[in-house]
């Protein structure tokens, strides 16, 4: 299961992560790695970053310099990595824009699986789906799309219940949170109106 966490960049963050990812995938395309690429920023950070919360902050953070950086990226990725990918972390530096390599990944795998006319669907649910929810929700998703679907699945509690679906930049809700919170908002704007109305008919009478 991914971390939920990981979900919603603010709308500008998506829009520049997706020109970064955009620049990758063309490379990778130019030279025949996009696999091996995928594969390469997957483990990055779920691998690497994920385990090594140090080495997370120095390289995202703005406590040390790009040159500074630039070595440690050499040490580590110089000579394992693919030329493709070192050389766009090498960028990213450059940039001063390595805190964008979450939201670069999760455009890099949409705009692969637009390529190949699939359709990456994130998923959040307050407790695991179970295999028979999921093909459901696959055969739905298919049916409304005319794209194979490629599930994301995060597991976060604060849902109470119900499914939240981000596809792209859209946002599908349909969780018991989000209905308890409408229906609040429904009685506190329906007790507002009939207070006007009381209001307005002792205005009335007077």
């Amino acid at each position: 299961m991914n971390d939920p966490k990981e979900h919603f960049a603010d709308v500008s963050v998506e829009r520049l992560a997706k020109v970064y990812a955009t620049a990758l995938l063309n490379a990778t395309l130019a030279v025949n790695s996009v696999a091996t690429v995928m594969e390469e920023i997957d483990s990055f950070i779920d691998d690497v970053l994920a385990k090594d919360e140090r080495l997370d902050s120095l390289l995202a953070g703005a406590a040390v310099g790009r040159t500074t950086r630039a070595g440690v990226i050499e040490k580590t990725f110089g000579g394992r990595a693919s030329p493709v990918f070192f050389r766009f972390l090498l960028v990213l530096n450059d940039h001063e824009r390595l805190d964008l390599i979450r939201p670069i990944r999760r455009a890099l795998h949409e705009l692969n699986d637009a390529r190949a006319r699939r359709l990456r669907v994130h998923v959040y649910s307050a407790v695991p789906l179970s295999d028979e929810m999921q093909a459901r929700l696959r055969a739905e998703l298919h049916d409304d799309f005319k794209l194979e679907p490629v599930l994301v699945l995060y597991v976060d509690p604060s849902l109470l219940g119900g499914l939240k679906i981000r596809i792209g930049d859209t946002v599908y809700d349909s969780t018991v949170r989000t209905r308890i919170n409408n229906l609040r908002n429904q009685l506190i704007e329906r007790s507002s109106h009939e207070i006007q109305s009381r209001r307005d008919r002792f205005s009335s009478a007077e």
